[in-house]
């Protein structure tokens, strides 16, 4: 089986590892699984998320990871973008869209006139100017794109407002709706088995939050299971019926070498 992981609230909580995850993914990897990464978080490159996970422990390659703000990156370069680019979001997602040779812009810098994207994640600084500029920009005829529609994310003290919250704002007052790039939009998933050339079938998304995470398998007819350990409690759970249901849920991903067994 092709496991896909999502990260925050099913491998760690911020910068807390989740319990057994390390163990449990490389468990997998023995019995002969093969194991990708998907984040819709685009805070971090992907080169950082791999830093990241290595250093928990997941001993992960950068192949393996599928993080949307390089999937923004992906898109553009595939949609041969060139020219500029105004960016709501912090420097992971400026990183993955300098490398494909657009020019980055903020609300810190002067923007041009003619920008041909508007690109939102999440942005801790998140402010009033950005907002306006962000506006302008899309009446101007720049295409908007946006990296993920999470409205919260799980934090040690919590949820907190994720970068959905953000696209939110910018499609109110612009009256115009994003192009979603991360899950569950089917396109980091189509790149994941494309590469490996595995079919939905044979693959597992494991996740933490029914309307990116579950719908991202369940659109592309994987296999999914739901762990507790991130934005979703039990009592949550009792409301998805029929084919809505996730095929497993389960405490933590400690729990799938019972599920999966050799």
């Amino acid at each position: 089986m092709f496991f896909i992981f999502d990260l925050d609230g099913v491998l760690y909580r911020e910068n807390s590892v989740i319990k057994g995850a390390p163990e449990t993914v490389c468990r997998l990897r023995k019995l002969g699984h093969k194991v990708a990464f998907a984040t819709n978080n685009a805070m971090l490159s992907r080169k950082d998320n791999l830093k990241k996970l290595n250093k928990m422990g997941f001993d992960c390659t950068l192949s393996e990871i599928m993080a949307s703000a390089y999937a923004a990156g992906l898109y553009l370069s595939e949609k041969k973008a060139k020219g500029s680019v105004f960016v709501i979001g912090e420097k992971g997602l400026k990183k993955e869209l300098k490398d494909i040779g657009l020019k980055v812009f903020s609300v810190n810098n002067k923007v041009p006139g003619k920008t041909d994207y508007v690109v939102v994640g999440l942005d801790r600084k998140f402010t009033y100017k950005a907002l306006k500029i962000a506006r302008l920009l899309i009446e101007k005829g720049a295409k908007f794109i946006a990296t993920n529609k999470d409205y919260t994310y799980p934090a040690k003290n919590g949820l907190h407002p994720g970068g959905g919250s953000l696209v939110a704002a910018v499609e109110a007052a612009s009256g115009v709706k994003a192009f979603i790039i991360g899950k569950p939009e089917p396109y980091m998933l189509q790149i994941l088995l494309k590469q490996r050339k595995i079919s939905p079938s044979e693959t597992v998304v494991v996740g933490d939050r029914y309307d990116t995470d579950i719908l991202f398998g369940k659109n592309a007819g994987t296999k999914t299971v739901m762990v507790l350990t991130g934005v979703t409690s039990k009592k949550e759970t009792e409301k998805y019926k029929g084919k809505e249901k996730p095929d497993y849920i389960v405490d933590s991903v400690c729990d799938l070498l019972d599920i999966f067994k050799p």
